[in-house]
C-alpha cells in the first residue's frame, strides 16, 4: 500500500506566521510517524511551496487542513475522488467541523492520529472503511516514533526540524482550540526528546523546535529536559507563557540548554480583554519587566498579538503599539482575533449572530469575519493593518509602498 500524506495551503498571512514560527507541521509528520512499516509514504507541504502531484499513485491520500486552508484542502480531497482515491480528511478544522468535511472524504481522522490512523488503513485493506476514526483516549506519547527525515528532508526547511515534546494545554483561553483537540497535557520520556534530538544534530540540523503547546508548564519536567539538552549544544526554541520570567532557575537552565528564542502569547494590553479569554494570568503592567528578564538570558522574545476582542475599541491600535514599543520584545506578530469554529469564542459570536462570513479562506487573522462590538469592521479591518505598518517599523514602511493592504492580506 502507499499513501500519500498532504498539508494543505490556501497560501494565506496565517500559514506563512505559522510557517515562519514553527517546523515541519504536525499533523503530517505524527501521521506519517505512526504509519505502519511496510507501507510507502509520499508528503507534500503546501506551506513551504510543495507542489501536490494529482497524478500520485497512491492507494489512499490523507489531506490536513487547518481552517484558512479548508477550502484549499476540500478541492485537492475532490480531485483525488474524481480519481477513484480513497480520500482521508484531518487537522483541526475536520475535527471541529467533521459534517462539512465529511462531503469531500471517505473517512474523517479525528483527534491525535497514533492507533487510529493504523486502524484506518487495516480497514482499508480489509474492505471495511468506515466514515470516522477517532481516539477515545489520548496517545502515549514515550511511543511516538521521531518524524521522518527522509521524505520531505531538513534542508526544506532550513535546516529547521520539530521534536515533539508535549501535548495539551492546561490554560483555557477562549481563542484557543488546542485544549479542546488535547484533552490532556502530557509529555513524551526526556531520554527520548534528547535521543531525537542529538540524531538531528547529527544530520546537521541547525535549529530545533521543541514542540510543545505550553513547554513549561511542567515545571520539574522541563528543568529535567534542559538539563539534558544542554550537553547537545544545540539551537532551540519553543513556545510557553510570559510567567516564565518569575523563575529565574529555570530561564537559566533553558538558557544553558540552547533555548535562543521563546514564543509569547501576550495577546493585548488590555487587561478586560485577557480576563474576557481566561488569560488573567498576563499582567500588561508586568511584562516589559519580564520581558527584560528573558532577554537578560540571551533569549529572544516573540511576543503574538490580537486585536479585535470586544473589549476593544478604536484605541486599541494606538495602545498596542505603544504597548508593543514600550516592552522592547525582539519580534512580534500583530494579527486579528481569529474565530476558529469549535472554540468558544466562534460560540459565542455564532450564538450572538455575529458571524458575518463562512468563507473559511478569510480565517486567516488579516480579515474580519465577525461584527466587531465596539467598532466597525472597516475600522478592525484598517486597524490592524495601521498597527502591523507600524510595528514593523521600516520593514513595514518598505512592504506598504510596495503591496496594497489587499496583496498583504493574501
Amino acid at each position: 500500500m502507499k499513501v500519500y500524506l498532504i498539508k494543505a495551503s490556501a497560501g494565506s498571512s496565517y500559514s506563512e506566521y505559522k510557517a515562519e514560527t514553527g517546523g515541519p507541521p504536525q499533523n503530517i509528520f505524527s501521521t506519517a510517524a505512526a504509519t505502519p512499516r511496510g507501507v510507502e509514504i509520499e508528503m507534500t507541504d503546501e506551506t513551504i511551496g510543495m507542489k501536490t502531484d494529482f497524478r500520485s499513485g497512491a492507494d489512499v491520500v490523507a489531506v490536513f487542513m487547518s481552517t484558512p486552508d479548508a477550502l484549499r484542502a476540500y478541492e485537492i480531497a475532490d480531485r483525488f475522488r474524481e480519481k477513484g482515491k480513497t480520500v482521508v480528511l484531518g487537522g483541526l478544522h475536520t475535527m471541529f467541523c467533521p459534517d462539512e468535511a465529511q462531503v469531500h472524504a471517505d473517512a474523517l481522522l479525528l483527534g491525535e492520529a497514533e492507533g487510529v490512523w493504523e486502524a484506518l488503513l487495516a480497514d482499508v485493506t480489509a474492505g471495511t472503511l468506515r466514515p470516522r476514526y477517532k481516539r477515545t483516549t489520548p496517545a502515549d506519547l514515550s511511543r511516538l516514533r521521531p518524524y521522518p527525515t527522509d521524505i520531505i528532508p531538513p534542508s526544506r526547511y532550513n535546516w529547521t526540524w520539530s521534536v515533539a515534546v508535549g501535548r495539551g494545554c492546561s490554560n483555557k483561553c477562549g481563542f484557543c482550540l488546542v485544549h479542546k483537540f488535547f484533552d490532556t497535557c502530557r509529555f513524551r520520556p526526556v531520554d527520548q526528546v534528547v535521543e531525537e534530538v542529538s540524531r538531528l544534530k547529527k544530520l546537521g540540523v541547525e535549529w530545533v523546535e521543541l514542540h510543545a503547546d505550553n513547554l513549561t508548564v511542567n515545571r520539574k519536567y522541563a528543568l529535567e529536559l534542559f538539563r539534558a539538552l544542554a550537553p547537545l549544544k544545540m539551537k532551540l526554541y519553543g513556545e510557553t507563557t510570559i510567567l516564565i520570567a518569575r523563575d529565574e532557575e529555570l530561564l537559566e537552565a533553558a538558557a544553558n540548554a540552547g533555548v535562543k528564542a521563546l514564543l509569547f502569547g501576550i495577546e493585548t494590553p488590555s487587561g478586560a480583554a485577557l480576563a474576557g479569554q481566561g488569560k488573567a494570568f498576563v499582567r500588561p503592567e508586568k511584562v516589559r519587566d519580564y520581558i527584560a528578564v528573558v532577554k537578560k538570558y540571551g533569549i529572544e522574545v516573540w511576543g503574538d498579538f490580537l486585536v479585535g476582542f470586544d473589549e476593544h475599541d478604536v484605541s486599541i491600535f494606538r495602545e498596542t503599539l505603544n504597548f508593543i514599543r514600550t516592552i522592547r520584545a525582539t519580534r512580534t506578530f500583530e494579527h486579528l482575533v481569529i474565530p476558529f469554529p469549535g472554540s468558544e469564542t466562534f460560540k459565542a459570536l455564532e450564538r450572538e449572530g455575529r458571524i458575518i462570513t463562512r468563507d473559511w479562506s478569510k480565517y486567516d487573522g488579516a480579515h474580519v469575519v465577525y461584527q466587531p462590538l465596539s467598532m466597525t469592521k472597516e475600522e478592525l479591518e484598517e486597524g490592524v493593518w495601521w498597527l502591523w505598518k507600524k510595528s514593523q517599523g521600516k520593514f513595514g514602511a518598505l512592504i506598504y509602498s510596495l503591496f496594497s493592504k489587499e496583496a498583504w492580506r493574501g
